[in-house]
């Protein structure tokens, strides 16, 4: 009898122990069921919270940094397509470099960026504004074998006739030294706002002195202010020294008006009216002419680019006036193409030239700009204004022996065809010549050595020319090219 209940307690103890056991796993059980429905649903409160940071931020522009906070930034400062990337600039496009860097400071459809993560720039504290403050400290130390009476700008036109034998000149110049601030702003649906200002130092009379670059805003892509007239292609420039660059190179920065739209497949038209200006200077019996400006220059660009190269076209219209003593009104009709491109010819090497004709176009060119050579009266006995023919061609190659050092050879050459009025001291042609080698120091300072040769030839026959050399020791607040 004691066996049976001894059998029986055992059994009862099993019994409870194991329904303890299952009551304690039922629950554990439930507490991780609840634990489960509690992350599910912290999951899903993200996931709005989240759709609606993104609804608040598409209606804001972008979202603000904390008032009295300054963030460092590589957030997109607007969307773009890979169709509006690449009208604004392709791979080869985004990485030519120029010694000058005026590819930086050029204004670009859409406003889209020419480095797409946008590098150096930072939000502004409570507001939408994104600022990069940039700039160029150099020293240029430049030496002239004979004297030729040069600036410290190589322009052939201004080599003196006949050739002055000496004595050798030595001078240096920081008025290449740059200032700029780049303000982009997100406006909704209207995409980009940008305000970009640069100033040099190349004052009046050769005075080391402030002078206004670049002063223009553009929101999408309608543009106003100051910068590089629609007539040229900074993305074609020389990659020198020397800040004239190529003698023949179209480059002048006017006020102007703007607007550009793209065509698809990486083409974009553009648009122009800009500020006008008869640059002529003749005198009849002794009295000189007055140049007016009736109409306002115009200008329509079309531009096509790709991952390897680009290339445009660009036209200039032009009405040329002068007052002649006698009090008659004399004007003249202007016009000019521009054809330029650049293309990535093995690994970083690369290759950019520029050719231009046109009537009454001088004042585009950096060699006859100063010269007052648009446009001039056609005979002694005919007073009649004539647009003078201008030719101006460049082209420029450059190579890379590594990652931080680069050459480059340019070849310039303008011509302008004068008039029977115009006296044999009149300017007719010159050419230009350069190569260099320029090396990355470290970081952001660069060290680069020129040679650089000039010639010129006046109505009459005579020529001279002028050599130069010149190295120049540069700073720049930005790298915006990291793989240097």
């Amino acid at each position: 009898m004691r066996k049976t209940w001894t059998t029986i307690s055992l059994l009862f103890s099993m019994l409870l122990c194991g329904g303890m056991r299952m009551s304690a796993q039922q629950a554990a059980a439930t507490q991780d069921e609840a634990v489960r429905r509690l992350e599910t649903r912290m999951d899903e409160l993200r996931t709005q919270m989240t759709q609606i940071q993104s609804e608040l931020d598409a209606i804001r522009g972008t979202k603000l940094a904390p008032t009295g906070s300054i963030v460092s930034t590589h957030a997109p400062m607007g969307q773009f397509s890979a169709d509006q990337q690449l009208e604004a600039a392709g791979k080869a496009t985004q990485n030519h470099q120029t010694f000058a860097r005026d590819e930086e400071d050029a204004p670009r459809i859409f406003n889209a960026p020419l480095e797409p993560d946008s590098p150096g720039f930072f939000q502004l504290p409570g507001t939408r504004t994104f600022l990069r403050v940039d700039g160029i400290a150099r020293t240029d130390f430049i030496y002239d074998p004979r004297n030729s009476t040069l600036t410290d700008s190589f322009i052939p036109s201004s080599i003196p006739i006949p050739s002055v034998s000496g004595p050798a000149n030595f001078q240096t110049s920081i008025r290449g030294s740059r200032f700029s601030t780049d303000f982009r702003i997100p406006v909704g649906d209207r995409g980009l706002a940008r305000t970009f200002v640069q100033i040099d130092f190349f004052g009046a009379n050769g005075a080391t002195a402030p002078r206004l670059r670049h002063f223009y805003g553009q929101l999408d892509n309608i543009l106003v202010g100051q910068t590089f007239t629609n007539f040229m292609d900074p993305d074609a420039f020389a990659d020198t020294l020397d800040t004239q660059g190529a003698n023949s190179a179209i480059s002048v920065r006017l006020p102007q008006g703007r607007y550009s739209f793209g065509l698809g497949g990486g083409t974009s038209a553009y648009v122009s009216v800009e500020v006008p200006s008869s640059n002529l200077a003749f005198s009849v019996n002794g009295t000189a002419a007055v140049p007016f400006t009736p109409a306002p220059d115009g200008t329509v660009r079309i531009r096509k680019e790709w991952e390897r190269g680009h290339f445009q076209v660009a036209s200039v219209f032009r009405n040329l006036g002068a007052k002649l003593p006698n009090g008659a009104k004399e004007t003249a009709f202007g016009w000019g193409v521009n054809g330029t491109g650049g293309l990535n010819v093995y690994g970083k090497d690369n290759f950019v030239a520029q050719v231009a004709y046109g009537n009454g176009i001088s004042r585009y060119i950096g060699d006859t700009a100063p010269l007052n050579l648009d446009a001039a009266p056609k005979s002694p006995t005919n007073l009649a204004l004539r647009a003078l023919p201008v030719f101006a061609t460049n082209g420029s190659y450059q190579h890379y022996w590594a990652a931080q050092v680069r050459s480059n050879v340019t070849f310039g050459w303008v011509q302008v065809q004068s008039t029977s009025f115009q006296p044999p001291t009149t300017y007719h042609k010159s050419a230009y010549a350069s190569g260099n080698l320029i090396w990355n120091v470290v970081g952001s300072f660069d060290f680069g050595a020129e040679f650089l040769y000039g010639w010129v030839r006046e109505k009459s026959g005579a020529t001279a020319n002028a050599p130069r050399i010149q190295f120049t020791g540069r700073y720049t607040f930005v790298k915006l090219h990291p793989t240097e």
